[in-house]
């Protein structure tokens, strides 16, 4: 696997997120399957929101995959916001991009907008 990205269809295991993984969401079943897992679990899951037309994004993707590289305790999922408007919605993902930071279920933190130190200061905070 040469890239940080993933589009597998269930949770990553241990060994892929020792090489620091992201989760890109292909499917509803996909993240539902993500999503159910991660409720019993107190791993902290990352969701990274973006789109194809967010600038912000593309300039932030570079340094989210150097970031995810330094977690590998922690799961990040990609969620397009065009191609999941309810999952989007469900996380009021409003302003691009968006990093909610969920761990058993709920929301517990977020980052809005294109903020590298404060994305890895909230996932020291959380990630225990």
């Amino acid at each position: 696997m040469g890239s940080n990205v993933s589009s597998v269809h269930d949770v990553p295991s241990s060994a892929e997120t020792k090489n620091g993984l992201v989760v890109e969401m292909e499917s509803r079943r996909q993240w539902r399957s993500l999503f159910d897992s991660m409720k019993g679990s107190n791993k902290l899951l990352v969701i990274d929101f973006t789109a194809a037309w967010c600038g912000p994004c593309k300039a932030m993707e570079p340094r989210v995959k150097e970031i995810v590289s330094r977690y590998p305790e922690a799961v990040f999922a990609r969620v397009d916001v065009d191609r999941f408007m309810d999952v989007a919605g469900t996380y009021r993902a409003n302003t691009l991009p968006a990093f909610v930071f969920v761990k058993r279920g709920e929301e517990i933190d977020r980052v809005v907008g294109a903020k590298p130190d404060e994305l890895v200061y909230k996932i020291e905070k959380h990630r225990v």
